[in-house]
């Protein structure tokens, strides 16, 4: 997601290979109210802003050296 313009937007079969989370992960999430699903008529649409606030406040790993 790299272009110019960002979608505000992702259906959700789409979701899991855009964001690199998995559906069940999306749909967690959502449940925690930590992601915004939208509807629009029958489909779902994750809302990519609350991906990213969401993922921004998640801790950083921690990489052992070998």
């Amino acid at each position: 997601m790299t272009d110019s313009f960002a979608p505000l937007t992702i259906p959700l079969p789409q979701a899991p290979a855009a964001l690199g989370l998995s559906r069940s992960a999306i749909y967690r999430a959502a449940a925690e109210g930590k992601i915004k699903l939208k509807k629009l008529g029958r489909s779902t649409l994750v809302d990519v802003p609350s991906v990213r606030a969401f993922l921004a406040s998640l801790p950083d790993a921690k990489v052992r050296a070998a």
